[in-house]
Order: structure tokens, then C-alpha cells, then sequence
């Protein structure tokens, strides 16, 4: 290597002016190294989480929910007997009759669904809103009526199970699963009773699991029950579904198919993406703001190089004088400028990957408890490669930008006017 830049004036020079300003070569090279650092950092600590939410969203929600809509603001009753465009209807107070959720021939629908290519399952569901309550304490829910083996396939349930077993669901008929939040808000373990109420009926019912996502709205709304259960509950037949829960080979394309589905069945059709809406605007603004401070980190990283390299300028004017005047020309003096600032950037760039990494690897090895949108025992790092690549080309680029004009201005400096400026 050595040898190699021997052969080379312009790198032998360039190296020359680095080790003969080391306190200002270590602090550019650490600009570098602590905007690389924090962008792979931020990037992994913010991706990883979103992927760890994305992967339980994605695992706990139907990919696309099919459901009946009742109309929200209904004609007035009178207008289907004045109907006249001269006919003026006033109906004031109008009270709105609760629509009827029932999907119509569900099990006709399910059936066309599960023979449509790229679904791999269906899952029929009943919800409804309930109390449940344990001795003084209580609280609201979503009941979710369910047939457990068809719903453990599509969303891995047991894998949630923190204590009981989600099968004993078929097995006794008023059992319930809780989440881990209802459970706790309620004091409530497994094989204990609980009351479930609505506004038909109350049942006593056993728990018979207790589960954990890590996802906050789920675990503090998730209790469900036996299809069957769901609808005594409800007071209705065996034929009462209210919901269809679809799992599709490729989730990113939830939003067509739902389309395609809701003007078939002519129901309302809600992909896992439209669901989650806001949650999806939430990470928008955490990459928005994530890039925005890593750029400006870079940015002054960058400014750093460049007063740096100006500097160097100034201190080696008769340096380049004596240069010129023995025979480099312009293109050797901007080289030479511009080989500084790629080391620079290179150098720092690779300290920058090996702290990022480290910095992440520590980091997802303290244990943490954090409670709020996620539950996390351990911080979810991503250890992407592609964040490195950027971040070390970024560096090289910035390094590089930062480097130009100094390297210009340099190679335009007339050796005859630094010569006469120092007699």
C-alpha cells in the first residue's frame, strides 16, 4: 500500500498534508463518523420498530374484513310515499333504526372466497360490544365470536398465548379468551369466571387463555368467545355473521382486492392498510423527521470538511506555489485537494458503519420496559445492510461535494501572486 502511494505523488502529497494536521483531520473524520452513526442508529431503531409493529398488525388483522355497513343517514320514511319532485318532506328528530349487521348468505360468500385464487384462508366472526365484568370491576370489550381452529390459522394465536390453551375454546362452550390488558384491568386469570354482558343477555363465562401481541389496542380490547357463544349472546340463529376475515398471499395488494370484493358482494370491504391509516401517517413522520436530522447532521459534517480543507488551503499556499511551479498543473492541484476530502469521508465512513452497528447492537440488548401503542421487553433494532450502504455512500458524497470547491479555488491560485505576496 505504502509503496503503491509512493508511486503516486498526488496520493503521497495528499497523505503528507493529512498527517501534518491531525487534530483537524480527526475532527473532520469524526464529524463523519458521528453523522454516520447516528443515521444507522435512528434509521434501525425507527424501522425496526415499525417492522415489528407492521409484522404483528399484519399477523393479528385480517388482510382484508368484510362486513355490512348500514346506511348512516337513511332517506326519510316519507319520502318513498312523496316522492314528487314538487313534494317537500320536513321530518324533524328522525330516529335512526339500528341496521341489521347480518351478512346476508355467508356461508355461500365464504365458500366463493375460499375458492378464489391467492386467499389462503377464510374465518367467519360475529362482533359486538359487551361489558365484561370480575366481582366490582369491569369494562367494555369487543366480543369476537369465533370458530378457534380456522381463526389460529389465520392469525397464529396460540403464538400470543401467554398462559391457558386457545383450543379448550371448542372444548368448553362459555369459555373466553382474554388480552393481556383486559385480564390484568380485571385482575382476571385463567379457569376464573367472568360476567359478559350486552344489552340481550349475560353469561358467566371461564377463561381459558390469556394473550399478548404487544400491540396496546389489541391486547386492552381482545376477548372472544365461541362462534355459537357470540350469537346466544346476541340472541340470534345459527346463521348470524356479521364479519368475514380474509388472509390473502400478498397483503400489499389487500387495498385491490377489497375493491373487487365490495362491488361483487356488495358489501363494505376494509383492508388491513385502510384500517390502520393513521398509524401509517405516524410512521410517515417519524421517517420525515428521522431523514431530515440525519441530513442536517451530514450537511454540517460536510460544512466541517469544507472549512477544514479551506484552511489547509491557506497553510499550504507556498506548497502549492512550489507545485505549480515545477511543473503540476491545475487538474494535480484540485486532485490532490479532492483525494484529501474522499479519505476524509472514507475513513469516517467506516467508523461511522462499525460504531452505528455497534451502537445498535448494544442497544438491543438492554432490556426495557416500555408500555404505550407497543409493548417491548428489548428495543426492535434493524440491522439492515442497506442502511449502511447508504450511510457510507452518503458519506462519500458528502465528503466529496464538501471537498470541490476548496479543490477548485486551490488549483486557480497563481503561484507568481503567493510569491510576490510574501516579499
Amino acid at each position: 500500500m505504502i509503496a503503491r502511494i509512493a508511486n503516486r505523488p498526488v496520493l503521497r502529497i495528499a497523505l503528507v498534508h493529512l498527517l501534518s494536521k491531525k487534530r483537524q483531520t480527526a475532527v473532520a473524520m469524526l464529524g463523519v463518523m458521528f453523522g454516520i452513526t447516528v443515521f444507522i442508529f435512528q434509521a434501525g431503531l425507527i424501522t425496526g420498530l415499525q417492522i415489528f409493529m407492521l409484522d404483528k398488525i399484519v399477523n393479528n388483522s385480517p388482510h382484508v374484513h368484510l362486513f355490512n355497513e348500514p346506511d348512516k343517514n337513511p332517506p326519510p320514511i316519507l319520502s318513498k310515499i312523496y316522492n314528487r319532485e314538487s313534494d317537500l318532506v320536513v321530518v324533524r328528530n328522525q330516529k335512526q333504526k339500528e341496521g341489521d349487521k347480518k351478512i346476508r348468505n355467508s356461508s355461500g360468500i365464504m365458500d366463493i372466497l375460499r375458492r378464489m385464487p391467492g386467499v389462503l384462508g377464510v374465518a367467519p366472526n360475529v362482533a359486538t360490544q359487551a361489558i365484561v365484568k370480575a366481582g366490582f370491576k369491569q369494562m367494555p370489550v369487543t366480543i369476537s365470536g369465533v370458530e378457534i381452529e380456522k381463526e389460529d390459522a389465520l392469525f397464529n394465536i396460540h403464538k400470543d398465548v401467554i398462559s391457558g390453551d386457545i383450543k379448550r375454546l371448542d372444548v368448553i362452550s362459555n369459555g373466553i379468551i382474554l388480552g393481556k390488558g383486559v385480564a390484568d384491568k380485571l385482575g382476571a386469570r385463567v379457569d376464573e369466571v367472568v360476567t359478559v354482558a350486552t344489552t340481550q343477555s349475560a353469561i358467566d363465562m371461564k377463561v381459558v387463555s390469556i394473550t399478548s401481541t404487544g400491540i396496546t389496542t389489541i391486547d386492552d380490547n381482545r376477548a372472544m368467545v365461541n362462534l355459537r357463544m357470540a350469537q346466544k349472546l346476541m340472541n340470534k340463529d345459527k346463521l348470524y355473521i356479521t364479519d368475514i376475515h380474509l388472509k390473502i398471499k400478498d397483503a400489499d395488494n389487500a387495498d385491490v382486492i377489497s375493491d373487487d370484493l365490495s362491488k361483487t358482494f356488495g358489501l363494505k370491504a376494509q383492508s388491513w392498510k385502510e384500517a390502520n391509516a393513521n398509524i401509517f401517517s405516524v410512521f410517515k413522520i417519524q421517517n420525515i423527521a428521522t431523514y431530515l436530522v440525519i441530513t442536517s447532521i451530514l450537511i454540517v459534517a460536510g460544512f466541517g470538511i469544507f472549512n477544514i480543507l479551506m484552511m489547509m488551503i491557506y497553510e499550504k499556499m507556498t506548497d502549492i506555489a512550489v507545485l505549480k511551479s515545477i511543473g503540476y498543473k491545475n487538474r494535480d492541484i484540485r486532485n490532490i485537494f479532492m483525494v484529501e476530502a474522499v479519505v476524509i469521508g472514507f475513513i469516517g465512513g467506516l467508523l461511522g458503519l462499525a460504531h452505528g452497528w455497534l451502537a445498535s447492537y448494544v442497544a438491543s440488548k438492554i432490556e426495557v420496559k416500555l408500555a404505550g401503542l407497543v409493548t417491548l421487553d428489548h428495543l426492535m433494532i434493524n440491522f439492515d445492510p442497506m442502511f449502511y450502504a447508504a450511510g457510507f455512500g452518503f458519506a462519500l458524497v458528502t465528503t466529496a461535494l464538501a471537498g470541490y470547491f476548496p479543490a477548485r479555488k486551490a488549483s486557480k491560485v497563481d503561484p507568481v501572486d503567493i510569491i510576490r505576496g510574501q516579499h
